[in-house]
């Protein structure tokens, strides 16, 4: 009998990990449809002169190999993984757990606990106390924010360090977050293995992901923009499926009809309601919560280091009580491949206070090199990147729980703007992946 139809609209890490689980199970002949040119979103980086920029990641996985992300892309099929270690993909440890720079000089530790004696015998007595918070879930009547929460039982120094990395990893502070998402987001990191680098960079991973699908007869169309999604009865080439897709090929003003009978959305939540026909209910309360949700943005800088640099790790350095820059990594040092011979690649991160993109940019740009007495020597920008609009860090803030399933039948999310309760960056995105594709099998 012939198999029912998949779409996943969206190439990112999460769309492609999702379509790679629906093909290997052999239930579904499964297409990606992405609208870019290329695949991986914001996950995959572009060669310039050798050096591998990414297009938004920072060529890092937070929680190395006891993460969800590892778990799902390295894992057994018989655990839930993909298993592309057989496509050559494969995690990179950094050379420390986290470094900062503190009055201009680098320290590093090995673990959470070589951290604690940068910090006051207060941060050491409470740490257990923050780890053996219940915060698997988020918290119910939460209204404390989570740097309100922290300074109850840190010290502001300790707070700075940990809201520098959320900075980074997140584009969000402290007390833009609920407190439980807070907790729980630093109960991972601290429980987790210290971050990895992908090999060949996160389009190592994406390389994988595609060769894996060719394997198991999926099919991934760059260039191809979905307009529209009606019931299958609406056009009569559709009408044996639930879903009648309208794609637009790049370049072509007429959309064509595709019938589908499940659709997994890596394009984030107001992209799906604005593509969703009236013929579907979607209720009041899960409207407003998406029109209420603001993307998160984002500006990285990329520099060409030469050899001589004082820092040699692929740590992630904090820069803490800066007002922009949460700070920056050397992916280099695990992976020598990701920069020419002799050169070294630098990426920073900031979140953006103010909607002026253009002075925010030159503000960071101060920051760095006032934090980062080196750079002016041995550094020279490469590029800078702006993550906002359509193209944002994050289409949901951590903590925002938008709901993978919108109430329609068929129809699920994945991606950075569905990430489970306190797993952030790409951890959160893989961790949502294996309860999509489940409910998407069982609604069949």
């Amino acid at each position: 009998m012939e198999r029912p139809k998949a779409i996943v609209i969206g190439a990112g890490v999460g769309g492609l990990g999702s379509a790679a689980k629906l093909a290997q199970s052999g239930e579904f002949d499964v297409t990606v449809y992405e609208r870019m040119s290329f695949a991986g979103g914001r996950f995959t980086q572009h060669d310039h002169d050798g050096f591998q920029i990414p297009t938004g990641a920072v060529h890092m996985i937070p929680h190395g190999k006891k993460g969800p992300f590892a778990k799902l892309m390295l894992g057994s099929r018989s655990k839930g993984g993909l298993d592309l270690k057989r496509h050559g993909v494969d995690l990179l440890p950094t050379s420390h757990f986290a470094c900062r720079m503190k009055d201009g000089k680098f320290q590093s530790a090995n673990s959470v606990y070589g951290l604690l004696p940068w910090f006051s015998a207060k941060d050491t007595v409470n740490l257990p106390g923050l780890l053996a918070k219940g915060a698997k879930k988020s918290w119910e009547n939460e209204t404390e924010d989570g740097r309100t929460w922290l300074e109850r039982r840190f010290s502001d120094e300790f707070i700075d360090f940990l809201d520098a990395f959320s900075n980074f990893a997140i584009s969000l502070r402290f007390d833009q977050m609920p407190a439980s998402t807070v907790v729980r987001m630093l109960q991972n990191s601290f429980w987790s293995d210290r971050p990895h680098i992908p090999k060949g960079g996160c389009k190592g991973v994406i390389d994988g992901l595609r060769a894996d699908l060719r394997e198991n007869g999926a099919r991934v169309k760059l260039s191809h923009e979905v307009t529209e999604i009606l019931p299958g009865t609406a056009e009569e080439e559709t009408k044996e499926h639930r879903f009648c897709v309208g794609i637009r090929r790049r370049g072509r003003d007429e959309a064509t009809w595709v019938g589908t009978d499940a659709i997994i959305h890596n394009g984030g939540h107001p992209n799906l309601l604005k593509a969703l026909s009236d013929d579907f209910e979607v209720e009041e309360v899960v409207r407003t919560q998406i029109e209420n949700t603001q993307a998160v943005g984002g500006i990285g800088f990329c520099f060409a280091l030469d050899d001589d640099i004082p820092v040699r790790s692929s740590g992630v350095t904090m820069l803490p009580n800066l007002e922009r820059v949460g700070g920056f990594v050397i992916p280099t040092f695990s992976d020598p491949s990701l920069a020419p011979e002799g050169k070294h690649l630098m990426i920073t991160h900031q979140y953006v206070p103010d909607a002026s993109v253009k002075s925010e940019i030159s503000k960071g740009r101060e920051d760095l090199y006032e934090a980062i007495p080196w750079l002016a020597d041995h550094g020279e920008e490469i590029c800078v990147h702006t993550y906002h609009r359509n193209w944002p860090c994050n289409r949901a803030p951590q903590g925002a729980e938008l709901p993978m399933d919108i109430g329609v039948d068929g129809i699920r999310c994945v991606g950075d703007g569905v990430k489970a309760h306190g797993w952030m960056m790409v951890e959160g995105i893989a961790s949502n992946v294996p309860n999509v594709v489940q409910q998407i099998s069982q609604s069949m």
